[in-house]
């Protein structure tokens, strides 16, 4: 697996060292390809970061 590219934005300020949730999905794979979505709330639940990333996946001929 090659990560062809990744973004972070954060949407809010955000503690660090506070409790924090991170919900990650991956809505799409295909053509040697995947693609995952990540969200990041605080404690009080309010969404302070988003995430993505594609990622390029080969299958080796020689694993068993």
């Amino acid at each position: 697996v090659a990560s062809l590219d990744h973004a972070l934005w954060f949407h809010n300020d955000l503690r660090a060292d506070d409790w924090l949730l991170y919900a990650m999905d991956s809505p799409w794979a295909g053509n040697s390809r995947g693609f995952s979505r990540g969200s990041v709330f605080n404690r009080a639940g309010q969404l302070v970061a988003s995430v993505t990333q594609e990622g390029l996946i080969r299958h080796r001929k020689d694993w068993a």
